[in-house]
């Protein structure tokens, strides 16, 4: 080998070795933010958080050009709800009804986990599929589906490697899912009544205090009622205690379905409701307690209500007080009625 030879082939070997160091350095990147998005899938609060590290794994951790994250209406529509392509995480407009057997409808349908593809596919999922695509199903136990799908990869090589990546990401996001799920479930059951589905003391407290705050700031009127279901234990002498639940949870439908919306029907114990009424006066707690008792006669309930009015400067617990005298003023004066507090 002459000498210009052999500089030559050291040349060719020295820029083959920084192409690989760089392909390197890209790749120890990539899995640089595949952590990172792993970490962050685990670590978010909500689905949106989560949606959006999911795509950053696939867009960034991927060497791909887009990224989005696809919610499943039924076997045969989806809803791309987040895009990133590069210049931030957007709504999107993608999503509609799937041609049968295309590689997202096989996802959906279940019948893979993963799919991955060309552009020139026939059966590429989206009219402008960039490139080399791959798409992952995230299927928490519980609650709707999601696809995460990714495109624009030159890498005919590395593929296999992007499905794969894709796949552990969307295991992750499920993963995710199902813990936010059931921590929403555990805080619901903790803030409301089992058998009512109502608020339960608690969390009406926690209401209370936060309505008697901004009365406070905004000098709206804020009412408060509790209430006391008349001749309880007849009923529940008569009817057993599944009939007196059942009452119950007749009594808390009423309740829901006659108030208003800014309301807060809670039950407080046992037999004994509450309802917050925030910017709410005399005129309007009359017309609430109208539509509460006319629909209470056509379930056989009665019930003594007690009334009272937020004072300025009132804590939670002197403010329910007042009410509760009242209840007891609606009961001696003959039940099935209801009562303000003297000093409103």
């Amino acid at each position: 080998m002459s000498r210009d030879d052999g500089i030559a082939f050291l040349t060719e070997r020295i820029i083959q070795v920084e192409r690989e160091r760089d392909e390197l350095l890209a790749k120890s990147r990539q899995l640089e933010v595949l952590q990172r998005s792993f970490v962050e899938i685990v670590a978010a609060r909500d689905e949106r958080e989560l949606a959006r590290a999911a795509l950053r794994g696939g867009w960034l951790g991927l060497g791909c050009t887009r990224a989005l994250w696809f919610a499943v209406i039924d076997d045969a529509e989806l809803n791309a709800i987040y895009e990133v392509d590069g210049t931030g995480v957007t709504d999107s407009e993608y999503g509609g009804t799937l041609p049968e057997r295309s590689a997202l409808h096989r996802l959906v349908l279940g019948d893979s986990d993963v799919a991955i593809g060309w552009a020139t596919d026939d059966d590429a999922p989206l009219f402008d599929t960039r490139r080399g695509y791959a798409a992952a199903a995230v299927r928490p136990s519980v609650g709707p589906a999601y696809l995460l799908y990714v495109d624009g990869s030159n890498d005919r090589a590395a593929s296999t490697w992007i499905a794969s990546s894709l796949r552990e990401l969307a295991t992750q996001a499920a993963f995710a899912l199902e813990r936010q799920r059931l921590a929403a479930e555990l805080e619901r059951m903790a803030m409301h009544d089992a058998l009512t589905g109502l608020l339960n003391r608690r969390a009406l407290m926690d209401r209370l205090r936060v309505e008697l705050a901004l009365r406070k700031r905004t000098g709206d009127a804020l009412a408060f009622a509790m209430i006391d279901v008349d001749d309880f234990k007849r009923v529940n002498d008569t009817l057993g205690h599944a009939g007196g639940d059942d009452a119950l949870k007749r009594f808390a439908r009423v309740l829901r379905e006659q108030t208003r919306e800014i309301d807060v029907p809670a039950r407080f114990a046992g037999d004994e409701f509450a309802l917050v009424m925030p910017r709410t006066d005399e005129h309007a707690v009359a017309a609430v307690m109208e539509r509460i008792y006319a629909e209470l006669r056509t379930h056989d309930l009665r019930c003594s209500i007690g009334i009272a009015f937020a004072r300025d400067g009132e804590e939670a617990e002197p403010f329910i007080a007042r009410a509760d005298t009242a209840v007891y003023a609606a009961k001696e004066a003959g039940k099935n009625r209801y009562e303000l507090a003297p000093d409103s």
